[in-house]
This record gives structure tokens, C-alpha cells and sequence, in this order.
């Protein structure tokens, strides 16, 4: 007989090693009237069991013992959720290993580095994998405190241990773990404050963008609005800090310079209509600053109409085909089914399917709260079957997280996905099946769903309301592409009418 540690994770130990080991139904009672939880949990002290000796491996069976209590998935998950504290033997389960990292130096800077990954979702294995590696890196600069260091030392201790530089275009044997070893040592120190980099010139007029922007945000716009109107605003600033002038000596000759500049480089009618929006703003708030003259009213943006836009919806059949398509049962596949499925039924903006909660979604009453783009409407509309079942089977692959929004990441560490991730999720699986022309991104969607209710004979407050419009003639824009629609107008006949 051979004696080994067993916790009531059903894992067994010896020396370290590990075997899976099937407790009996006379250990499971004894687990059970044990005080507390098992160790993964708490300090309960693990249960001493005899396993026959040709169970074991042959290096197994060492006459010598030692209780070995290590952490499964589930005390992570805890202190991930904040409900218990961390620690190094977190990530290291064996004594040598953990006696390996304490004896180190640096352990309390590295200890804090690797858990606040383990915390951001990143798996045990790959943060024991950059423990290595920071334990390599401070040998091989032969630190005993932390100090500021610049990616030159950071190069320096990939030198002294692969014995060649990690540059482009690399090819020597281990490179990939040189890159590697410098991405997360400077992740390290930059975690700590101790990295230095060199510090960018601040932009031309960047205390008036700062004053300007914080100006927009008292006005009660919103975020995505407030950096619109800073990024549109910063386009001319850096042109016309090219003339070395002031603003004090700003006039509508430079203005009519910059439009007819940005004309030649081929900005649309909308994009010119937009950016002088917000730099009419800004000359307006400038000359109550004090830094511009008062000429906002000149300020004049070249016609532009709505009605000149060329179509952006797709066919509501390749929006079904698109739907059909995405059907694989892998992570990325259920993810893009739950997000085009409720793109398609709501016509969400990239920004509204990005902001989804999972506490959005009520099950019981089968609805689900969406906060629109424009003023930050709030709307609750029913789930329909399909959708609703399409969300679920996302939600029971989803990682788990503490991240609130509904899409995450597909790979450790797990965070919210950028409104951008939804062009590159749409149009890659639009080209996939040989859509290539014409707009490709979410937007394309939103536009085909309020084409198609126009042609189900909906009316236009009903789909201004679904869409989140502002003004209730704004579903009108969708009514031009309608071919069928017009040509019934066209076909209108006046006779007893007049």
C-alpha cells in the first residue's frame, strides 16, 4: 500500500505528482462530515488515503511523504469575484516551485503582477509561464530592487540570455520566446510605473482641445459625441499649426483653405458636414475663451443632403443567408450568432450591441433593455425564440468573467470587445460568402432591418421607434432606396381626385 494526499477536489497526490483517484463512497462520507469546506475553499486539512501500490506510477511510489493541498479552478473563480484574498500558491501548487519564486527576488512585485493577471482572466498555466520568464529577465539583470529601466535593458537581458537581439525579422532559435519574454516584462514594469519611455510632444493647441472637450461634456454630450467633436476639431488645429499662427489670427480665408484641401483628398459631402459642425462649435466657445475672433456665423459647410447618400442597406435575403451561415458550435461562431441575431432583430449600432449587459436580458418576462446611441434612449422589447435561444447558447460558452457586458473577448485576459470588433465579425463572414461590394459593416444590417419592415407594411413612427431616431421623419431616409415603393407613388393615379 502506498499513502497519498487526496482533497475533496477527487485529485490524489505523491510527491507532487498528480493522479486521478476515484474516492469511495466511505471517503465521500468522511468528506462530508469534515468541518467546513475542502482546502480549495478553506484551511481544512486534507484527507490521508491507502491506494494499492500498482496504482501508482513506479516514480511515484517514493517511500518519503508530504501533504501536498493545492487550489483548483473553483478558489480562482472566488478570488476573481473578489471573495477571497490571493496568493502565490495560487498559480504554483508543487514546494519546490513555490520555494523557488519565494527565495527569488523581486517576489512581492511579481506576486502582485501575476495575480492581477490571473485576475483579468489569463489561465493559470500561462501566468506560471510568465513567472518563468520574469524570473529569467531579473537574473539576467541581476536585480535585487526594482528600478526604472528602458526597453534598452529590456533588450539587454534578452542579449544575455538568447545570446542575439530580438528585432524585427528575428529568425534565431527561441525567438518567439524572446518577443515574448520582452512584451511581458514590460508589461511587468509597466504595471509597477518603473518603465521608461520616451515622452511624446504634446499636440499644437492641446490645452485648448482639453478645455474644449471638457466644454462638450458639460453639455451633456455623449462620450463617443465628445470625442467626435475633439478628433474633427484636432484635424484642422494640426493643419493650421502648420501656418505658425494663433488662433487670435484665425479668419474664414483659412477655413475655405482647409475645406477645399480636404476636397481634394477626397472627403465626402458628410464627412466635410460633420467636421465643420464641430469647428463651428469650437471658434464659437474660442471667442467666449477669448482666443478666436467671432466669426462662427461664417462658418459655412458645402451642401449636403441626405438624399444624396448612395444606399448602405444590404438585401434582406443576404442578411438571412449571412444568419444561416454562422452556425458553428466554437466559441467564435455561437458569439457571432448572438451578436448578428440581435443586430439583425433590433437593428443595433456597433456602439448599442457593444454597451449589452448581461443583466439586460430578462428571462422571465422574455424581454430585453437596450440603450440607444442618441441621447441615450433606453427601450424594452421582446426576446423573440430564435434570438433568445441564439444569446443563450453564447452565454453558456461565454468565459467566465467579471466583465459585465455581454461580449467579451474570446482569449484571456477577458474584457469587453470594441464597438470595432463588430465590422471585422460582420464582413468577414459577409466575404465569406462572396459579398464583397457595397457596405459590409453592422450598419449595413441596420439599414436592410428598417427597409425590410417598411416593405411588411410597418409605418414610419413604428420603425423610428424601433430604430431610436430622434426626429420622427428620420425613417424617411430609407424610404428613397425602396424601388417598389416608389414606383406604386409613380403609379398613383389622380383621376376623380381632382
Amino acid at each position: 500500500m502506498t499513502s497519498a494526499t487526496i482533497c475533496c477536489c477527487g485529485k490524489a497526490c505523491v510527491r507532487g505528482r498528480w493522479l486521478r483517484s476515484e474516492a469511495s463512497a466511505g471517503e465521500r462520507e468522511a468528506r462530508k462530515e469534515a468541518e467546513g469546506l475542502c482546502y480549495c475553499f478553506s484551511s481544512t486539512p486534507t484527507l490521508q488515503i491507502l491506494a494499492p501500490r500498482g496504482t501508482l506510477s513506479p516514480f511515484m511510489s517514493l517511500p518519503k511523504r508530504f501533504t501536498f493541498r493545492p487550489r483548483g479552478n473553483e478558489h480562482i473563480q472566488l478570488f476573481r469575484a473578489g471573495r477571497v484574498a490571493g496568493s502565490m500558491d495560487l498559480i504554483y501548487w508543487h514546494p519546490l516551485a513555490l520555494k523557488r519564486h519565494r527565495d527569488a527576488p523581486l517576489f512581492k512585485e511579481r506576486e502582485e503582477f501575476l495575480l492581477h493577471l490571473l485576475r483579468r482572466g489569463s489561465n493559470r498555466t500561462r501566468v506560471q509561464c510568465v513567472g518563468g520568464m520574469l524570473l529569467r529577465a531579473i537574473d539576467a539583470l541581476g536585480l535585487k530592487l526594482l528600478r526604472p529601466l528602458s526597453p534598452k535593458d529590456v533588450d539587454y537581458a534578452i542579449q544575455r540570455i538568447w545570446g542575439q537581439k530580438a528585432e524585427r525579422g528575428s529568425n534565431f532559435r527561441g525567438f518567439h520566446a524572446a518577443y515574448a519574454l520582452r512584451n511581458h516584462f514590460s508589461m511587468f514594469l509597466r504595471f509597477h510605473g518603473k518603465l521608461k519611455t520616451r515622452k511624446l510632444p504634446r499636440p499644437p493647441f492641446a490645452e485648448e482641445l482639453d478645455s474644449f472637450s471638457e466644454f462638450n461634456r458639460c453639455r451633456n454630450l455623449l462620450p463617443g459625441s465628445v470625442e467626435s467633436h475633439r478628433l474633427k476639431t484636432r484635424i484642422f488645429l494640426d493643419w493650421y499649426s502648420l501656418r505658425g499662427k494663433s488662433l487670435s489670427k484665425l479668419s474664414i480665408h483659412h477655413i475655405d483653405r482647409f475645406i477645399a484641401k480636404k476636397k481634394a483628398e477626397g472627403w465626402s459631402s458628410g464627412t466635410f458636414s460633420s467636421a465643420i459642425q464641430a469647428l463651428r462649435v469650437f471658434v464659437r466657445y474660442g471667442h467666449s475663451q477669448g482666443w478666436c475672433p467671432d466669426i462662427a456665423d461664417g462658418i459655412k459647410a458645402p451642401y449636403h443632403s441626405r438624399l444624396g447618400v448612395p444606399p448602405q442597406g444590404r438585401a434582406w435575403t443576404e442578411v438571412v443567408q449571412l444568419l444561416e451561415a454562422t452556425k458553428g458550435k466554437d466559441l467564435a461562431s455561437v458569439r457571432a450568432k448572438a451578436a448578428l441575431s440581435l443586430i439583425a432583430t433590433y437593428a443595433l449600432r456597433c456602439s448599442e450591441a457593444a454597451r449589452l449587459l448581461l443583466s439586460d436580458f430578462d428571462w422571465k418576462k422574455r424581454t430585453v433593455t437596450l440603450r440607444r446611441s442618441k441621447r441615450g434612449r433606453k427601450q424594452m422589447l421582446p426576446f423573440p425564440l430564435d434570438v433568445r435561444q441564439a444569446v443563450l447558447n453564447y452565454i453558456r460558452l461565454r468565459p467566465r468573467c467579471s466583465v459585465r457586458q455581454l461580449f467579451v473577448t474570446l482569449r484571456p485576459p477577458y474584457r469587453p470587445i470594441q464597438k470595432t470588433s463588430f465590422y471585422c465579425l460582420t464582413s468577414r463572414r459577409l466575404k465569406k460568402l462572396g459579398i464583397i461590394s457595397g457596405c459590409l459593416g453592422p450598419h449595413s444590417i441596420r439599414h436592410a432591418r428598417a427597409m425590410q419592415l417598411l416593405r411588411s407594411g410597418s409605418t414610419v413612427k413604428e420603425i423610428g421607434d424601433l430604430l431610436g431616431q430622434r426626429h420622427a421623419e428620420s425613417p424617411l431616409f430609407y424610404a428613397k432606396f425602396d424601388v417598389e415603393l416608389l414606383r406604386e407613388v409613380a403609379n398613383f393615379k389622380l383621376e376623380g381626385l381632382i
